[in-house]
């Protein structure tokens, strides 16, 4: 049984906080820089808040992105079974971090290089609760190991912690934790730097800008993909370089579109488009899921981010994912085009596209906040009551 807490919407939280700052809606509406209108739609419902204009208030109210979100979602009194369950422990093995008398053996490289395999099938299966609660073992005994181990071997140990904590920061961010996804970030960019591998770098940088991103600092991450592509850029061309590559492409090509900037998103698709290559989907070079399908799939994120649901369902009308297609991707393609089916005036097809991303991915689905939002949007835009609506809304813990 997984018990989720019901909270209200993102527009309701605004309107909340600007009350309490004395704020007008016009007031807020020019500190943030966005539409009156749009902001007035927000807070009434009629609109969901995209992640853009969430941030953008959210610096304008002197609050935190998530005080905005009320994230993490069900993490209050959770109970064993559910999946937030895992993440005291995870939160434990943070704060301890590099303990130099942890108390527990140190295991072969080779040993702990198959448990990150294995948290590696997970993360692209979006099974983020199973991440969460393997991770604290494997983190405590590479530490262990680390310390150890003679000079000439730690940097080894060192990528393989930079790699534990880059999915400690996807876990925990889609499981909506996003203060110990900074914690975590930190550290997977500290031990790549020890290492000596600059694409674990880059995925590092990488991961970083995914932070910034959700933080709403769109330049910022922009420029961290810049200099992502430097570490790219050290070693010889080979597939796992392309892959890592057009991966930082395809994070620039949303942080562009959150810009507003239409044509530089497009061109870092085209950029991203360059770089693919056969079987890349099932190599899943440092966990980055990149591929044709990938760039197909944020061929429709982009003009979503832009608030344009008619070029991204006329984009998605031409595509056609891969069976083998990372569920972690696939997921997130139909929480976008369930986005752009409601900016596009489709609710039907808006709801049909959350059920088949909570079908491919549901522990993603659950707690995204912008499934959260289009569930509202789509119970505030329609006085008819559907059994499918009620039903979803009740397992992602949707509330008026």
């Amino acid at each position: 049984m997984v018990t989720v807490e019901r909270h209200f919407s993102i527009g309701a939280r605004i309107a909340e906080v600007r009350k309490l700052r004395g704020l007008t809606q016009i007031a807020l509406a020019r500190r943030a820089n966005v539409s009156g209108s749009l902001l007035s739609k927000v807070e009434s419902g009629e609109r969901p808040a995209t992640h853009s204009l969430t941030a953008a208030v959210a610096r304008a109210l002197s609050v935190s992105v998530t005080d905005l979100t009320e994230q993490p979602y069900g993490s209050r009194n959770a109970l064993p079974t559910s999946e937030q369950a895992g993440v005291p422990a995870l939160r434990q093995a943070l704060v301890e971090g590099d303990d130099p008398e942890l108390d527990t053996e140190v295991r072969s490289l080779a040993d702990l290089g198959e448990a990150l395999t294995a948290v590696k099938v997970w993360d692209r299966k979006t099974k983020h609760a199973e991440v969460v609660r393997a991770l604290p073992d494997i983190l405590r005994h590479l530490h262990r190991t680390c310390n150890e181990l003679p000079a000439d071997d730690q940097p080894a140990a060192r990528e393989m912690l930079s790699a534990a904590y880059s999915y400690a920061v996807v876990s925990l961010y889609r499981l909506g934790h996003l203060d110990l996804a900074h914690l975590a970030d930190e550290r997977a960019r500290t031990f790549a730097s020890l290492g000596g591998d600059p694409l674990r770098a880059a995925t590092a940088e990488w991961n970083h800008a995914l932070i910034l991103l959700f933080d709403g600092a769109y330049k910022g991450g922009l420029r961290t993909i810049s200099r992502a592509t430097d570490y790219v850029d050290l070693p010889p061309t080979s597939d796992a370089s392309k892959a890592v590559r057009g991966a930082l492409d395809l994070r620039a090509a949303v942080l562009a579109a959150r810009t507003g900037n239409t044509d530089l998103a497009n061109d870092y698709l085209t950029a991203a488009a360059i770089q693919t290559a056969p079987r890349q989907e099932q190599a899943n070079h440092y966990g980055t899921k990149f591929s044709a399908a990938n760039v197909d799939i944020h061929r429709v994120a982009v003009p979503v981010e832009l608030s344009d649901g008619t070029t991204a369902v006329s984009r998605a009308a031409t595509i056609k994912l891969p069976r083998g297609a990372a569920p972690s991707r696939t997921g997130h393609y139909f929480i976008d085009l369930s986005r752009a089916w409601l900016l596009h005036g489709d609710r039907t097809r808006a709801l049909e596209s959350l059920n088949t991303a909570r079908s491919i991915a549901p522990q993603l689905t659950r707690y995204h906040p912008q499934v959260h939002e289009t569930v509202r949007a789509l119970a505030v835009s329609d006085s008819r009551s559907t059994t499918s609506l009620s039903n979803f809304a009740a397992w992602c813990g949707v509330r008026r």
